[in-house]
């Protein structure tokens, strides 16, 4: 029975996947509604299990069946990813509320990792909704509460936005978009204050380390924009699943 439950949360993984992939094709284009059964290239409509690219890729070798064009590996990536993310969501929490509201956020998150990599926009039509829900939500998660969960929203956006008007200051150019600091308060309160900061320390760490590395390899310059919403979604979806384990080794440490 449980592997029968742990099964269909992965097929309704598999499906979200699908729908995220539609979502970060569509919003970023700024088109008002998400067409379900639509080919992306010729615009023409196409079966719904087009739309669920694991499926397409076994049956059409991942290309178009109207134009035969290639769709791209993000989409089979994404869903594969969501589908594992569910069933270990649901191994991890049982039927229960923390595990719907971790999966909603973990679906917000995964959605502006795809959109800002690959347009480097973080939306405020995805955020600002996700903000709303995840302070209702902070009203049920057991341990959070709104008190911290809007503390921690607060501290990280105002820490962003003071690193965007330092960084217009000294390099006299954009350092850091709006939307990264409207992420990292998504972010501050879906994981609540203090977990924030450490939610913080590793998105920072993490983007320091590739820049460094893009700019040592030639990949990047100095001056060249890195997705740092990115980054971001790292750090709070590892706070978010694996919180207590990384503070617990953190403090084992010092």
């Amino acid at each position: 029975m449980e592997r029968c439950v742990v099964f269909l949360y992965a097929l309704l993984g598999l499906l979200s996947g699908a729908f995220l992939n539609l979502a970060a094709d569509h919003l970023p284009q700024r088109h008002g509604t998400l067409n379900l059964a639509c080919c992306p290239y010729r615009q023409t409509e196409s079966a719904l299990v087009d739309n669920v690219s694991l499926l397409s890729f076994l049956l059409l070798r991942g290309r178009c069946r109207h134009c035969g064009a290639p769709h791209p590996w993000r989409r089979p990536v994404l869903e594969l990813v969501t589908m594992l993310t569910f069933a270990f969501f649901w191994l991890r929490y049982g039927a229960s509320l923390r595990l719907i509201l971790i999966t909603l956020y973990t679906c917000t998150l995964f959605l502006v990792f795809v959109i800002d990599l690959e347009h480097r926009l973080v939306l405020r039509v995805v955020i600002f909704p996700a903000i709303g829900m995840a302070i209702l939500g902070s009203l049920f998660y057991p341990g959070l509460g709104v008190r911290r969960a809007l503390v921690g929203g607060a501290l990280a956006f105002a820490f962003f936005y003071l690193v965007a008007i330092i960084g217009r200051l000294v390099f006299k150019r954009t350092a850091m978009g709006r939307g990264d600091a409207n992420l990292a308060a998504f972010i501050g309160v879906i994981t609540g204050f203090p977990e924030v900061i450490f939610a913080l320390i590793i998105a920072v760490c993490l983007g320091g380390l590739v820049s460094l590395v893009l700019v040592l390899s030639r990949i990047k310059r100095l001056q060249s924009y890195i997705p740092y919403g990115v980054f971001l979604v790292v750090g709070g979806l590892a706070i978010l699943v694996f919180g207590q384990e990384i503070i617990d080794w953190y403090f084992g440490l010092v």
